[in-house]
């Protein structure tokens, strides 16, 4: 599958509204060096630093994969030798007088933050990822065209679970054959998570494997293979009358897409097929509710609410410790991007932001629920995995 390039306009125009957003700040300029964040602004994976200063033009270093650095990008890199040698480069730039100095403190290693903040030992820090991951999460068309694709390869790896999903088969082996069929689909067979400490495959979860203890913040259980690995499908075997729940991940070009279905073998209890249509109805309503102006928190409590009133609010994002206090989070070039539909989240939606929806009812013999990415649209969101919704009878 051939790869698109982010225009070096549109590049441009992300780094000018970025240093429009310092000087807003009062910083004179930021130190980029997490991944995903010198992706967006430079359309590269590289080992190196971006730095951006308030006014002027920013400097890119490099000191691995200078030939990876996309032909549109508007900046000339500086080959450095190594992480090490970027102090004393900087020491001999006019970036140097540098008195408010921004860094990604969300994300950034305190050595590294350390090692290149010497370079302003007298200087005032500052955290800029709020200022970045906002300005991330309203998507361009450019973004949005990877995002439609990534969804189309993905909805092609869960059609293919219909005849993946078998009696006797165990989960790692669906999960296996499934990342498979997206790989020729063109996914990239990775993805990237903000969140310190966080692992996940995605998994293909039968029954009472998607309610176990988990170390990961979603509200499916991920076995995983072994207890140094918890996360992806286990070695369950599918067995009939018992839902079976996938939550997958697929990426093109850096960019992912998140989807979940909900699929059983002969009959279910009235149970799961109550909680799973009730899952489908607060997905069908936020589908309609995403639209420029919405207001996070409102449409979480909405689904709080809806749990209570029908029941299932033990149980609605898993139970006990395991349950999550969110509805949705963005997605793009990480997993966990903004907004989140949660408490506290309060500044209004905008048009082409991407949000993973995911309503799921987990009990201690098995999980039901579904999941969607959506971009937030003014007459309701575009739906970017499309798939029936409801319970999938399997083949016997």
């Amino acid at each position: 599958m051939e790869s698109s390039r982010i225009p070096r306009r549109e590049l441009e125009e992300r780094m000018g509204r970025l240093q429009a957003a310092l000087r807003a700040q009062g910083l004179d300029g930021a130190v980029i060096l997490q991944r995903a964040d010198l992706i967006y602004y430079t359309d590269s994976v590289f080992q190196g630093a971006l730095i951006v200063p308030a006014e002027g033009t920013a400097g890119l270093f490099v000191w691995r994969g200078e030939g990876l650095l996309s032909p549109l990008c508007p900046l000339a890199p500086t080959v450095v030798r190594g992480m090490g040698k970027l102090p004393a480069e900087l020491a001999e730039t006019e970036w140097r007088d540098w008195h408010r100095i921004g860094f990604e403190e969300d994300v950034l290693p305190v050595a590294l933050w350390k090692h290149v903040g010497a370079v302003w030992p007298a200087g005032e820090r500052a955290d800029v990822s709020p200022l970045i991951r906002s300005q991330r999460q309203v998507k361009s068309d450019s973004e949005l065209v990877r995002v439609r694709r990534s969804g189309r390869a993905l909805s092609e790896g869960f059609n293919a679970l219909r005849r993946l999903l078998r009696e006797g088969r165990r989960e790692f082996e669906v999960q296996m054959e499934m990342e498979m069929v997206l790989r020729r689909a063109g996914d990239q067979a990775g993805g990237r998570s903000r969140a310190f400490n966080s692992e996940a495959r995605g998994v293909v979860a039968c029954g009472s494997a998607a309610a176990v203890e988990t170390a990961f913040d979603g509200p499916i259980g991920q076995p995983g293979r072994n207890p140094l690995a918890p996360f992806g499908a286990g070695g369950g075997e599918i067995r009939p009358n018992t839902p079976v729940i996938v939550d997958v991940t697929a990426g093109i070009d850096g960019y992912l897409t998140d989807m979940t279905r909900t699929f059983y073998l002969g009959k279910l209890d009235k149970r799961f097929r109550e909680a799973h249509a009730f899952c489908v109805h607060v997905l069908e309503e936020m589908t309609r509710r995403l639209v420029p102006g919405a207001v996070p928190e409102e449409l979480y409590l909405w689904a709080v609410e809806q749990a209570e009133a029908a029941g299932w609010a033990e149980h609605f994002m898993n139970r006990g410790r395991n349950k999550v206090r969110f509805l949705a989070h963005g997605i793009g070039l990480e997993l966990d991007e903004l907004p989140v539909l949660a408490r506290r989240f309060c500044d209004p939606l905008q048009e082409n932001m991407v949000i993973a929806v995911e309503p799921k009812v987990v009990f201690e013999d098995g999980g039901v629920g579904v999941e969607d990415t959506l971009i937030v649209k003014p007459g309701g969101a575009e739906i970017v995995t499309p798939m029936e919704r409801g319970l999938i009878r399997l083949p016997d």
